[in-house]
């Protein structure tokens, strides 16, 4: 491939830059820093560019070819001398365009080739993303089932914890009835410990008469079987007072014993009621714990959903690039086939002279028309004709202007 270019690195310092390949006038040469087209430079030699400023440090320079082909460089009159210069700068045009058409259409084919990679690894991305976002989507309805199940554990420990709420109020009321029992019985206890002992009372004192009868039945002689009998009675009197005053501390005794029991189970009752509240508490907690489980699974379920949706945009997006990216490389690629048809063209007319191409076309001489293909823009297909008359007399046609060749 002929060099028709040079590209170089600012240093932010350097201002002369060297190229090695010929050209037809100076204005065919063009430079680029960063991909602009600037002018700020000069020529310091044929072959070297001086910038009036140094690029900057890592700037991208290019310094290229572009012959123009607007017109031929020398053109021709019937009847006026050929030099060999004038065939050489229009060869040299023709040749120079035609080695920087075959340098744009390797360019074109490596872009093309370039813009296929790019393509196929978007595809690659968006298959990708497209496997991710189900994956996405599958993980979210996971974390939605996980969530009403979450939900649901979370309703039934609420009942729970309603529930033994409610057993806890029924226990506590159960306790508070047998703690009035046992108040109850505690008070009947205490009434009848009094009684017992106003009984004990009654009972010495029986005693205490006892002994004051028998004292004066020894001291009254006389009215000693009166008194023995009164006596007699008194101490049956007093046996029965015994009687029943001990009936009455066994009766204290078991009542007592009653209220203990009562106290006890009331204890119990207690107990247990506390226990159930603290039971209760727990459900209550753990339906909170519950509670919140829900709310985080819930919560990572809508993230999971906004992740898949996400995922599913920047697939959809992935889709639109590589199919801007197929087309982009389709362009490409039909863009090269052209350049390389008109290179073909252009070579093939490079390499033979006015009169070779003349003399190979068929037809009769004077009417023959050689076509070169649309080497120009604008105007009508580029073409080679001869006149007819003791010699031929050639013309060009070249984008919209035609030259006369002369006599060849």
């Amino acid at each position: 491939m002929a060099i028709t270019k040079s590209t170089y690195t600012g240093d932010g310092s350097t201002t002369l830059f060297t190229f090695s390949f010929p050209y037809l006038e100076e204005e065919d040469i063009t430079v680029q820093v960063d991909g602009s087209t600037v002018t700020n430079y000069s020529f310091a030699n044929s072959s070297t560019i001086s910038f009036n400023t140094a690029p900057a440090n890592g700037a991208a320079i290019v310094i290229f070819r572009n012959t123009g082909i607007e017109q031929v460089k020398a053109t021709f009159f019937s009847g006026s001398a050929i030099r060999a210069e004038d065939l050489n700068k229009n060869f040299n045009q023709t040749f120079y365009a035609t080695q920087e058409t075959d340098n744009e259409v390797t360019t074109a084919v490596t872009d093309a080739a370039t813009a296929l990679s790019t393509a196929n690894t978007a595809n690659t991305t968006a298959t990708s993303a497209a496997s991710d976002a189900a994956t996405a989507l599958s993980n979210s309805n996971t974390a939605i089932d996980t969530a009403n199940t979450a939900s649901s554990n979370a309703s039934a420990a609420v009942t729970t914890a309603n529930n033994a709420s409610n057993t806890a109020i029924a226990a506590n009321t159960t306790a508070n009835s047998a703690a009035d029992d046992a108040s109850e019985a505690l008070s009947t206890a205490n009434t009848a410990i009094s009684t017992a002992n106003t009984a004990s009372t009654n009972a010495s004192n029986a005693v205490t008469t006892a002994n004051t009868a028998a004292s004066d039945a020894s001291s009254a002689v006389t009215t000693a079987n009166t008194a023995s009998t009164n006596a007699s009675n008194a101490v049956t009197t007093a046996n029965s007072a015994a009687s029943d005053a001990s009936t009455a501390l066994s009766t204290a005794n078991t009542a007592a014993t009653n209220a203990s029991n009562a106290v006890t189970t009331a204890n119990t009752a207690a107990s247990d009621a506390a226990a159930a509240v603290t039971t209760a508490n727990t459900a209550s907690s753990n339906a909170s714990a519950a509670v919140t489980t829900a709310n985080t699974a819930n919560t990572n379920a809508s993230a999971a959903v906004s992740t898949a949706n996400t995922a599913s945009t920047n697939a959809s997006a992935a889709v639109s690039t590589a199919n801007t990216a197929n087309t982009t490389a389709n362009t490409a690629l039909d863009n090269a086939n052209d350049a390389v048809t008109l290179a073909d063209r252009a070579i093939n007319l490079g390499a033979k002279s006015f009169g070779d191409l003349y003399s190979a076309t068929s037809g009769t001489a004077g009417s023959k028309t050689i076509d070169l293909g649309d080497l120009t823009t604008g105007c009508a297909n580029d073409h080679f004709t001869g006149e007819s008359g003791g010699t031929s007399a050639y013309t060009c046609a070249l984008g919209c202007s035609t030259f006369a060749l002369g006599t060849l």
